[in-house]
């Protein structure tokens, strides 16, 4: 029976992470979101970590914040559902990965789940890009838009896979395995993502150790920050076109990444300018907008759960036309509106808690890897939220990872005391 448990949870494990890009429906990852995690609370016994607990404290009060601010601004009952479900995704996803991967006995389990389920969703995407270049000429652009974006367990794969210390963590015992490797690089690659590409080289350099401050950590951060802004000076003395095929194209989307974000000054009639600078413009909108109420309350606690963000024009978003949205790009702006800039202060701790976990003294080795992991994942999350809702993304669901790395950090460093104390 025992045994047959433990199956269970890796199911429900494996099938948490596999749905959710699989099938993407906010009505069915709400579904799983809801049916899993009434399976957790179903063990009222369960104990967590108290190291644990400080970690998704700050996600779960801005949850309640977005609540509270809620009574002040009325909102349509399936827009606060929505919200509902977006502002308790982090901190429910983190439980769940957390609590599956405490009861599942093989702790490398979850590193050989994001090998194979990445390998899995490689064969998808490849098969997608050749299927559509039979009948299409190459552009990077179409290309995304036809066989999809990113996808977070490839970036995890891909460090795990081509990183030593990732390698400690689990044994890939297959005939197969320079294959797996070869197929997954080449799915990351076809992605041509400019979010995944950095999130990989953070995390490949945290899983390393070298994003703690220290004297190693300093030299190979100032390197990163030094090779990105002579990138950028080559990007800039370069002419690129917008909408270009291959590289060039892929290039394009790189050098407007800065104003993509910071510069919120567009035409709306002109489209090209519209998606160039639309990140930026819908910030602008929801700061706009929550200093505009009674007392600027707005900006302290933001809007609450159902509250909208009102673009000010029929923005061409789907065939019929968008003013009012409900997420924006930029996750701190997401934040600041539904929970003002108490929401992002509280987030900004949640950030730093994580990233604190490299500076937890151990002599466990699996403990330090992943530790060390985990203030990568940190700044991961620090830097997608500002290009893509981050861990807030509908589509994340990274947090079902994050929560089984800190659980095998707690029993890691567990482990390590209890050899100490014998």
């Amino acid at each position: 029976m025992k045994i047959r448990l433990d199956s269970v949870y890796k199911v429900v494990f494996a099938s948490s992470i596999i749905i959710p890009p699989l099938i993407f429906s906010i009505e069915v990852n709400i579904l799983l979101m809801i049916l899993v995690s009434t399976f957790i609370f179903m063990n009222i016994r369960y104990k967590y970590s108290n190291n644990f607990l400080n970690i998704i404290a700050p996600l779960v009060a801005i949850f309640l914040l977005s609540i509270f601010s809620s009574f002040f601004y009325p909102s349509k009952i399936l827009d606060i559902i929505k919200d509902f479900f977006f502002l308790a995704k982090p901190f429910l996803f983190i439980l769940m990965g957390y609590y599956l991967i405490s009861k599942i006995e093989d702790k490398k389990f979850i590193f050989k789940a994001i090998i194979y389920i990445a390998f899995f969703f490689a064969i998808i995407h490849i098969s997608q890009v050749l299927y559509f270049l039979t009948d299409n000429d190459f552009n990077v652009n179409k290309v995304r838009n036809f066989a999809g974006r990113g996808n977070v367990v490839e970036i995890f794969a891909v460090v795990l896979l081509f990183s030593k210390k990732g390698r400690e963590l689990y044994t890939l015992k297959s005939k197969y395995r320079k294959t797996i490797i070869a197929i997954i690089l080449m799915s990351f690659i076809f992605y041509f993502s400019r979010t995944a590409t950095v999130a990989a080289i953070i995390l490949l350099l945290s899983i390393n150790g070298y994003l703690a401050i220290t004297r190693k950590g300093l030299i190979y951060m100032t390197a990163f920050f030094t090779a990105v802004l002579l990138f950028y000076a080559y990007l800039f003395s370069t002419d690129l076109e917008r909408g270009a095929d291959g590289l060039e194209g892929f290039l394009y989307k790189v050098k407007i990444a800065p104003s993509e974000i910071f510069s919120s000054e567009i035409n709306i009639e002109d489209h090209s300018d519209l998606w160039d600078h639309w990140r930026a413009y819908e910030a602008k909108k929801a700061f706009e907008q929550l200093a505009d109420t009674p007392m600027g309350f707005g900006l302290v606690c933001g809007k609450g759960v159902g509250s909208l963000v009102d673009l000010e024009f029929v923005a061409p978003l789907n065939a019929e036309g968008i003013q009012y949205i409900t997420t924006i790009h930029n996750g701190y702006a997401y934040i600041a509106y539904k929970a003002g800039l108490l929401g992002v202060l509280a987030f900004l701790v949640f950030l730093l808690t994580l990233y604190l976990q490299v500076y937890i003294r151990t002599e466990n080795r699996q403990a330090i890897i992943i530790n060390n992991l985990l203030s990568g994942i940190a700044i991961y999350y620090m830097f997608t939220t500002l290009i893509v809702s981050g861990i807030y993304n509908p589509r994340d669901y990274g947090g079902i990872i994050l929560g089984g790395i800190i659980y095998l950090s707690y029993f890691y460093n567990t482990q390590q005391s209890k050899l100490t104390t014998t």
